[in-house]
């Protein structure tokens, strides 16, 4: 029953990390298309706005790839790398668009690279150069690279791996425990499950039988004084006792009778000792 419990709570546990996880981390299949057109739209309207440009369009955005995108303009502009860095970090704040990306600004006549940096989850891993140098007035387009969060889809597999492995802990565990016995003769005494165990038949004991056999089986063919027995079984649980211990012991020879070498033998005007 405790191995159930224990399994059934790890298992919601287990869903509960999986939903959160799959709640919060962003990669490719937590975006959609038209959410990243209406940012990237948002982005050209500012970029124009500080060029002091209210006329002007924005061109419609074109999806050059699986997770690439292109943002151009209908006038030649400048291009501020401080302002490109500032007008994208605000506008993907609160979406769901990847958090690891590049950006490229691309000359429309010679299509070269003139400008670009890189965004990732780890501050410390951006990739931001040349923030001071201003791209004069000309024709250019901004392309987006959204970068593939391989590392978060490697933690949400390893869950399942880390859930497996759990449940045969825990099994092993159990087993382990099943096998945690005393040898009394041809018994086996299971303190944890109040029970003896010979030719696979099982005798059921009492809590204080329990307690007396544990003691008695810790001190096999050795003398366990009465006062000891009492004060262990009885006393330190506030109960004082007279004959019940003799009571106990004549219930408990009954149930070794199924092996000849077990014996609990009393020792007059001292205690008892379990033979074997």
């Amino acid at each position: 029953m405790e191995f159930k419990k224990i399994f059934f709570l790890f298992l919601t546990f287990l869903v509960m990390l999986i939903t959160f996880v799959n709640c919060n981390l962003k990669n490719d299949s937590d975006f959609t298309t038209e959410e990243t057109k209406v940012v990237l739209r948002a982005i050209g309207h500012d970029l124009l706005l500080q060029n002091k440009d209210s006329i002007s369009l924005v061109l419609p955005i074109v999806k050059l790839d699986k997770n690439k995108y292109e943002l151009s303009f209908q006038k030649p502009l400048e291009i501020n790398p401080n302002d490109l860095l500032t007008v994208v970090s605000r506008e993907f704040k609160n979406t769901n668009l990847p958090t690891n990306y590049i950006i490229e600004v691309v000359n429309c006549l010679t299509n070269e690279v003139q400008y670009s940096y890189q965004i990732k989850v780890a501050e410390e891993k951006n990739i931001i150069p040349c923030r001071g140098r201003v791209l004069p007035v000309d024709c250019y387009t901004i392309q987006v690279i959204f970068l593939t969060n391989k590392k978060s889809n490697t933690a949400i597999w390893l869950l399942p791996v880390v859930f497996i492995a759990l449940y045969f802990f825990i099994k092993k565990k159990k087993t382990s425990k099943k096998s945690d016995y005393v040898s009394i003769g041809k018994y086996q005494f299971y303190e944890n499950q109040n029970n003896l165990i010979i030719n696979n038949s099982t005798i059921n004991l009492t809590k204080k039988e329990c307690e007396i056999i544990s003691i008695l089986s810790n001190n096999i063919n050795q003398v366990v004084k009465r006062e000891l027995l009492v004060k262990e079984v009885w006393e330190d649980n506030g109960v004082i006792v007279g004959r019940s211990l003799d009571a106990y012991i004549s219930k408990l020879r009954k149930k070794f009778i199924h092996d000849d070498n077990v014996n609990i033998v009393t020792i007059h005007g001292i205690g008892y000792k379990l033979e074997v």
